[in-house]
């Protein structure tokens, strides 16, 4: 064991402490491994970087508080494989990151101390977003200095193997709480993440390229997307890596933003099991999208499960959609099992123009439409039909039921699909339109309806 007061670390929540911890660590390193240990008190530190087989554990009370100065973090050279985004008025974060563990191995951050990311030091106040789209209904705040930017993912490993992040607390984050780029058996369990509803980009977990990854046992309300699978490798070093065999399970999580994010790259997402979840809140509780600009053809998706998954204080309660008009990618074999819901805007399954969605299942769901939260301009604003089908092949509806707890003069239908082939909804499912109660017409072509 190396503590890090040992090696001159001073927990005042003013000392600067990154060269006394990173000595903690070298030498932990050095001698072939071990447990690197924080004791209570605060510890301001700047860029800290893990080796091979060592555990940086948290003890109860302590805190490593990420410093104000920009200084203090690395640098955009600082390994090959970091990236910061380009002329994004919202995206305004560097390729700095306060624990960094770049092609390691064996190698856990414990608790159940904390990780502070210092967000006040870096991001301005919140302002009104656009409420049409139901997301950030508390505002949405950006770097406060658009010059020098706000700190980027607080945690990242990238290429390494052997993982684990456990019993901790992630709070503060200016940009992504925890990243997860290229790397293999991954364990995080029993995390805490808590960052502001309004806080732009604050992810909880991002899984991006990796193997072999478990996420279970975790509590997450931040501002951005609470968990987000993405297929991006064109930095890594090995960039034909795909994000596969993911297993999400018995969290709790609330979003300002998506709760679960499926998408962004141009690689392959594929074997993904999300379950036992309950959504706090959220704009989007599933969102399932390849390609959100141009000119990306986007990130495959294939063979993911959601089950079991409860509800409340959400927008939409599942969006599938086929990215951007250009977009190419395949989203296919998705199955929703189990999801209770209580939500006030529709249910999308829309492909694009280049790309229909494939073998799209809805089973044993139960939505009970509330009243809209979120004050518009316009009814012309507002949702006409609940769930909506476009430009997708085999389509199957299961025990499908909605509630309206509300009807408002926006609601027009419960049901509305084109270009759909194989669609199955069946007998079992409760579809009423909304003001009059009535059982949705089933086309004569639904397929067994």
């Amino acid at each position: 064991m190396f503590k890090i007061t040992e090696f001159g670390a001073i927990g005042d929540g003013k000392t600067l402490n990154t060269g006394a911890i990173q000595a903690a660590i070298e030498t932990c390193g050095s001698a072939g491994g071990g447990r690197v240990v924080v004791p209570p008190g605060c510890f301001v530190t700047g860029t800290l970087w893990l080796r091979n087989h060592v555990e940086l554990h948290l003890e109860s009370g302590a805190i490593l508080l990420a410093s104000p100065n920009p200084d203090d973090y690395n640098g955009l050279d600082a390994y090959p494989q970091n990236f910061a985004p380009a002329n994004d008025p919202y995206e305004d974060w560097t390729a700095a990151h306060l624990i960094l563990g770049i092609e390691v191995s064996d190698v856990a951050i414990t608790g159940p101390g904390a990780i502070d990311g210092n967000a006040a030091a870096f991001f301005g106040e919140p302002a009104p977003f656009d409420a049409r789209c139901f997301c950030w209904r508390d505002g949405l705040a950006t770097a406060r200095d658009r010059a020098t930017g706000r700190p980027g993912q607080t945690i990242v490993f990238c290429e390494s193997r052997d993982i684990q992040i456990r019993d901790l607390t992630l709070r503060n984050a200016t940009c992504w709480s925890c990243f997860l780029h290229g790397c293999e058996d991954v364990s995080i369990r029993g995390i805490k993440v808590d960052n502001s509803s309004w806080a732009c980009n604050t992810d909880g977990i991002d899984i991006d390229s990796c193997r072999n990854v478990t996420v279970s046992d975790c509590i997450i309300e931040t501002g951005d997307d609470a968990i987000a699978l993405r297929g991006s490798p064109k930095r890594l070093k090995d960039n034909e890596r795909i994000c596969e065999n993911i297993v999400v399970a018995n969290c709790v999580v609330g979003s300002s933003s998506s709760v679960f994010r499926i998408g962004v790259g141009n690689g392959k997402i594929r074997n993904a099991v999300f379950s036992n979840i309950v959504i706090t809140r959220g704009g989007v509780g599933i969102h399932f999208n390849p390609a959100y600009r141009p000119p990306s053809k986007g990130v495959s998706i294939s063979n993911v499960r959601f089950r079991d998954v409860l509800a409340r204080n959400v927008a939409y309660p599942l969006v599938i959609e086929g990215g951007h008009a250009e977009a190419t990618a395949r989203i296919e074999n998705i199955v929703v099992d189990g999801m209770q819901c209580e939500s006030f805007a529709p249910i999308r399954i829309c492909g694009n123009a280049r790309s229909n969605l494939h073998n799209i299942a809805l089973r044993n769901m139960e939505i009970t439409v509330v009243a809209n939260p979120v004050k518009l301009d316009s009814l012309d604003d507002y949702p006409s039909t609940l769930i909506q089908i476009e430009r997708a092949e085999e389509v199957a509806l299961d025990r499908v039921r909605v509630k309206w707890a509300t009807t408002s003069p926006n609601w027009q239908s419960v049901f509305h699909a084109v270009n759909v082939t194989n669609l199955d909804i069946a007998d079992n499912c409760h579809l009423p339109e909304p003001e009059t109660g009535a059982p949705y017409a089933r086309p004569a072509d639904a397929g067994g309806a």
